[in-house]
């Protein structure tokens, strides 16, 4: 790991509490798993309504998973040694308005179209942009992981 002496403020993590959070947000991950079977069955019928549900379900466990993390489990504004991890941070903190937006767009396509009654006809095209969505969650959550564990000071290789 690379140090490097900084006085910019930076964005650390507060590795328990984040941890803590991610661990406690039992909904999410449900809801989570719930949309992964409805992509992979592909199935339409009662799954449009399901799925448009658990799309809104997602969008509200989602933005309070990302408020509570911003909150409790990042530090914005510290001064310290600039590390690999400290830019991770910044990184991942900043995924989150961005997946939260990909993940709206989706819920509001997905609305729009139940409301047109267009939803059995669009609901193959949601369902990819919903992976698409899965696909970059998963990534960002791969790397929180590791931020995670830097900041605990575990390295890769203790995981290999």
């Amino acid at each position: 790991m690379s140090t490097l002496s900084s006085s910019k403020q930076t964005t650390i993590v507060n590795a328990a509490f984040l941890q803590e959070v991610k661990d406690s947000n039992y909904e999410l991950w449900a809801t989570l798993h719930e949309l992964r079977e409805l992509v992979e069955t592909n199935e339409t019928g009662d799954s449009c309504r399901k799925f448009v549900l658990s799309l809104e379900h997602l969008r509200d466990s989602l933005a309070l998973e990302f408020s509570l993390e911003e909150t409790y489990g990042y530090i914005t504004g510290a001064r310290v040694l600039r590390t690999d991890a400290t830019g991770d941070a910044e990184c991942t903190r900043r995924q989150h308005g961005a997946l939260y937006l990909q993940l709206q767009e989706i819920c509001e396509q997905a609305e729009e179209a139940e409301y047109r009654g267009t939803i059995a006809r669009d609901l193959a095209e949601l369902m990819e942009a919903y992976a698409a969505f899965d696909s970059s969650f998963l990534a960002h959550e791969a790397l929180e992981a590791r931020v995670i564990d830097a900041s605990l000071g575990k390295s890769i290789e203790q995981f290999e």
